[in-house]
């Protein structure tokens, strides 16, 4: 349940502020842009645009593909894998392990790192992931 005090992004406010963030490797950021999906839900805690990091709930619904059947944890060690060139200060907090989410077999992982947008400031950022399995897709 969103808190009341959150707020629902649209998928334009989502892929707006994925062209904001700076990465390390521009290649990859216009790669990141051309295959990101909408996802499902986004909520925010404030209002955008907002002018600092905004912390963030996102939930994205993926076809297992080739990878059905994997554990979760080789699927975020997987997903993870290239942000740690892509990222300044890349630093995995947590590594990936087993987990239930609502009695579904899941993984979980966290890292650190350092976000930069384009007026150059640069915020420390925490992402927590979990891959939650879901018949032939994962959320």
């Amino acid at each position: 349940m969103k808190p009341d005090s959150w707020q629902f992004l649209t998928s334009e406010q989502n892929r707006e502020n994925l062209k904001l963030t700076k990465l390390n490797n521009e290649e990859f950021h216009q790669l990141m842009l051309k295959y990101a999906t909408t996802p499902l839900v986004v909520i925010a805690k404030y209002p955008e645009p907002f002018v600092d990091l905004n912390p963030n709930f996102k939930v994205n619904v993926k076809s297992f593909g080739q990878l059905k059947g994997a554990d979760p944890k080789q699927i975020l060690a997987m997903v993870t894998a290239p942000l740690r060139n892509i990222f300044k200060d890349y630093e995995v907090v947590h590594e990936p392990t087993d987990t239930k989410v609502s009695g579904i077999r899941s993984g979980y992982m966290r890292v650190d790192y350092s976000t930069q947008i384009p007026d150059g400031r640069t915020f420390p950022t925490s992402s927590e992931m979990w891959i939650v399995q879901r018949g032939d897709y994962f959320l």
